[in-house]
């Protein structure tokens, strides 16, 4: 099967690609479709090659997980007021659909069966994520962010962002 890969539609310019079947997510499980628009997760691996060469492009490597949160349910007097989604399965199951197009996320069972760890790549990441479930009518509540250290050979290395800055040359006060 060909695929037509185009990167704007009202100009029509793409490539050409060659593939097994086409995929969406829908619901729980994984659909044959015909066409993909942006926006859509179709495929993501080794097997996407140079039309010429024949050789795969390099893989596309998704960073770790730098911060991590406690996700649980409300066990505030308030409980359901806000939302309409209360419960420890509601909010695992939208948890763990999640995982399914956000690649750079992690979630793992908390200590007790209404507790989740969210792992992201950073406070903003996780902000969306609370964001979108609170207007979708998800009621929980968030721990602190946390830093994910790690130790390779014996040193602990925390997680850093590079940053560039590009300032006037004439001389000014402010704080960067």
């Amino acid at each position: 099967m060909e695929f037509l890969i185009i990167k704007d539609t009202l100009n029509n310019d793409g490539r050409l690609a060659i593939g097994g079947e086409l995929f969406v997510y829908e619901n729980f499980g994984r659909v044959p479709v015909e066409s993909v628009s942006a926006g859509d997760i179709c495929a993501i691996g080794e097997t996407i090659a140079d039309k010429v060469s024949g050789t795969a492009l390099p893989t596309i490597k998704i960073e770790e997980p730098t911060v991590r949160m406690s996700f649980s349910i409300n066990t505030s007097p308030f409980v359901g007021k806000e939302g309409k989604f209360v419960t420890s399965r509601n909010l695992r199951d939208r948890l763990y659909r999640e995982l399914e197009r956000n690649l750079a996320m992690k979630v793992e069972d908390g200590e007790t069966a209404d507790t989740f760890l969210v792992s992201g790549r950073g406070t903003l990441h996780l902000t969306i994520l609370i964001e979108n479930m609170r207007r979708e009518g998800y009621e929980f509540m968030i721990g602190p962010p946390k830093v994910i250290n790690k130790t390779v050979n014996g040193k602990l290395l925390e997680p850093y962002e590079v940053c560039t800055h590009a300032l006037p040359r004439e001389p000014k006060q402010f704080n960067v």
